[in-house]
């Protein structure tokens, strides 16, 4: 699965060459596509009914993405709120991972807040930090 993977993307969006900090063109996304449609059958082949390599393919694929450093988590969020029938099984997709999207969401704004409150205990002056160690 990782080899596949990494065959796909070398030949388009991670192409010598190409800015992987912009979206890929239209074109580009068809040729992933197109290549991943052409490996269907084999990919069908060794993972249809096969519910211990398709675990096998997913961590694959986690680690494949986790040494590329993606997707960062502004991503998944933003993936989330795209409402588009572009994506067949988006939906379904959505409704499983719905738990876990929201509590990445609520972890995110937790973080902010315990940097708010760093930043606010920063700006009391310095005779308030010895008030709270009473």
């Amino acid at each position: 699965m990782t080899v596949l993977v990494k065959y796909i993307t070398q030949e388009t969006t991670l192409i010598e060459g190409y800015d992987q900090t912009t979206v890929p063109d239209k074109a580009l996304q068809e040729k992933e596509k197109t290549l991943l449609e052409k490996f269907k059958l084999v990919l069908q082949a060794f993972l249809h009914e096969k519910t211990d390599l398709q675990v096998t393919a997913v961590y694959s694929l986690q680690v494949y993405c986790y040494t590329l450093h993606f997707p960062k988590e502004e991503a998944f969020l933003k993936w989330k709120e795209d409402i588009s029938d572009d994506y067949p099984g988006k939906g379904k997709a959505l409704f499983q991972v719905n738990q876990w999207l929201t509590w990445l969401a609520e972890a995110e704004s937790e973080e902010e807040e315990e940097e708010a409150a760093l930043v606010k205990t920063h700006e009391a002056p310095l005779w308030q930090h010895f008030e709270t160690l009473r």
